[in-house]
C-alpha cells in the first residue's frame, strides 16, 4: 500500500470518529436549573435512580464533592457513560457556582432520557417549594 492509500484511510477514519462524536453530542438535550447548593447531593441522587450503570451514588458523591469545592463563576463538567433503558448514552453534567451559593446545575442527556432526568430535578426541587 502506497502513501497516498494510507493516508486516504486515516483521514476517512478521523473524519468519520469526529462526525459520530459530533452526531452524539447533537443529540444531546440541555436541562438547565439552578438552586441553592444545599440540594446538589440530593438532586445528584435522584437522577442517579434513571440509569442502571455509569452514574450511580460513587459518581454523584464524586461530583457533589467537586461542587462544593467550585469558586464563583468557575465552571466544571463532568461526563458518564450511562446505561438508560437498557441503552447506552452519554450523560453531561455542567455545574457553575455564584457568589450568593446558588448553582447552576445542567444535565445533557440523550432525547430519550431527558424528560426523566428534567421530572427527576423538577419533582425534588418542587417538592421542597422551589
Amino acid at each position: 500500500m502506497g502513501l497516498i492509500p494510507v493516508i486516504v484511510v486515516l483521514f476517512v477514519t478521523i473524519t468519520c470518529g469526529l462526525s459520530s462524536r459530533a452526531a452524539v453530542a447533537g443529540d444531546s438535550v440541555r436541562i438547565t436549573t439552578s438552586f441553592d447548593v444545599k440540594y446538589a447531593s440530593a438532586v445528584l441522587r435522584q437522577v442517579t435512580h434513571l440509569f442502571s450503570a455509569g452514574f450511580g451514588a460513587a459518581e454523584a458523591n464524586r461530583v457533589d464533592q467537586d461542587i462544593n469545592g467550585l469558586k464563583p463563576d468557575q465552571p466544571k463538567v463532568w461526563q458518564f457513560k450511562v446505561q438508560y433503558q437498557g441503552k447506552a448514552e452519554l450523560l453531561e453534567i455542567l455545574a457553575r457556582m455564584d457568589d450568593l451559593g446558588m448553582i447552576d446545575l445542567d444535565f445533557s442527556a440523550s432525547p430519550d432520557a431527558a424528560p426523566a432526568v428534567r421530572a427527576a430535578v423538577d419533582n425534588y426541587l418542587n417538592a421542597r417549594g422551589h
